[in-house]
């Protein structure tokens, strides 16, 4: 366990062990993938193994998100990370349908916004996310995010264009957030 969430949730490490339950099956699933790319091009375990292996070498975090009954739920990431412009964009995804609602998103973003602020010393962390998203629009609101842009028509999603919404933090605006 990397950290504790709740007495019900936590994060630890992507595993290997991972790939041989319902992980795989998240970026088949259409509703789980509405609202990014996974669900379009479907991958084979040998892919996941793959990415697994590469998590070590990119400049990226990727945590599974645990349910102390149910284990792994989803993941919850930071990625591109620039140690050099000291950013990171995070994303995330819940692919047990039974969590969906219950916070657990804004738990482990907010868990890994402090990680990426306090332990990898960042300075702004981003997302994006089409405008139709009400979740995850919600969950940057909720994180302390800034919606600070639209990328016009820049998705395909469900056979129309839809705009893509931009959001960030900065570290001394998530420290406000922590501090009072």
């Amino acid at each position: 366990m990397i950290y504790e969430l709740s007495k019900d949730y936590f994060v630890r490490p992507l595993a290997e062990s991972d790939l041989d339950g319902a992980y795989p099956g998240w970026f088949e699933d259409q509703e789980v993938c509405r609202y990014n790319s996974h669900g379009k091009f479907f991958k084979t375990k040998s892919y996941f193994k793959d990415y697994l292996n590469e998590l070590n070498r990119l400049q990226s975090i990727v945590w599974a998100i645990c349910h102390i009954k149910d284990g792994h739920i989803g993941n919850v990431s930071l990625q591109q990370i620039s140690l050099i412009n000291r950013t990171a964009e995070f994303a995330i995804i819940l692919g047990d349908k039974r969590h969906w609602g219950k916070g657990v998103g804004f738990l482990a973003g907010r868990k890994l916004l402090e990680h990426g602020f306090t332990k990898l010393n960042l300075e702004r962390i981003y997302c994006g996310t089409a405008a139709t998203n009400e979740g995850m629009k919600k969950l940057a609101d909720a994180m302390g995010m800034i919606l600070e842009g639209t990328r016009r028509r820049h998705l395909f999603l469900e056979g129309s264009r839809v705009d893509m919404l931009e959001y960030g933090i900065l570290m001394e605006e998530f420290e406000k957030i922590l501090n009072s």
